[in-house]
């Protein structure tokens, strides 16, 4: 145990810092080719473990499934990680893509009958079904990024929406890594934060507004972590 902390101290430490404001933000602190050598000071556990987590949150392998089958998976994908807090943490993600495809669905005139399934992560979706005609879907209150997040979808507002989804997500891992700081939870972190940051610094307007468009009235498969926002 002491030598696999000592490992991810030096794994850590070898890493250059994020910033602290994302949006400053102009160039990646490190390429994804060196951050994966220095992981492979990863137990093969944890290593696993990434590889899940990275896989649940960039649903690449999941575009040839239906929405019943991507959930049914992703559960069952999610069970396997090994650590509470991390398994929270993807439930977290996978709840939000559940929000952010439900208002997009919506935008793009789908109906939802009493009797039809909506298929999402999380505990939100009872108040998804229940509150389908509402801006918020009846989660305002608690969870007030909707109302901004449905008024830039209704405005095909790209960047804005974009912005918001990134600093959100930004801003819930920085409130995560308090505590953690040579664990392996403090390397997730670090490469979901990496994610965010090549987002940010690839960012093509154009391409954006496209997928955007393309996205509106697609189902769970295609609306990937890396396009909460965007493409």
């Amino acid at each position: 145990m002491i030598n696999q902390r000592f490992k991810y101290t030096l794994l850590l430490t070898s890493l250059p810092l994020q910033p602290a404001d994302l949006f400053y933000t102009k160039i990646l602190p490190i390429s994804r080719i060196q951050l994966d050598k220095r992981l492979v000071l990863l137990s093969p556990e944890d290593a696993a473990d990434l590889a899940r987590i990275e896989a649940l949150l960039h649903w690449s392998k999941m575009h040839e499934w239906d929405d019943a089958s991507i959930v049914k998976n992703g559960l069952a994908d999610l069970e396997l990680i090994r650590d509470d807090f991390l398994r929270s943490l993807v439930l977290w993600r996978l709840e939000l893509r559940t929000i952010l495809t439900a208002l997009r669905r919506r935008h793009a005139g789908e109906s939802l009958a009493a009797n039809q399934p909506f298929y999402g992560f999380g505990d939100k979706i009872q108040y998804i079904r229940r509150n389908w005609r509402k801006a918020d879907f009846g989660m305002g209150q608690t969870l007030p990024w909707i109302n901004q997040a449905q008024q830039l979808i209704s405005a095909n507002k790209t960047l804005e929406l974009d912005k918001l989804m990134l600093d959100l997500n930004w801003k819930y891992y920085a409130r995560l890594s308090n505590g953690h700081y040579f664990d392996f939870p403090a390397v997730v972190l670090y490469v979901l934060r990496w994610y965010l940051i090549n987002r940010w610094v690839s960012y093509d307007g154009d391409r954006a507004l496209l997928r955007f468009n393309e996205l509106i009235s697609a189902g769970m498969a295609d609306v990937s972590l890396e396009s909460e926002g965007r493409s």
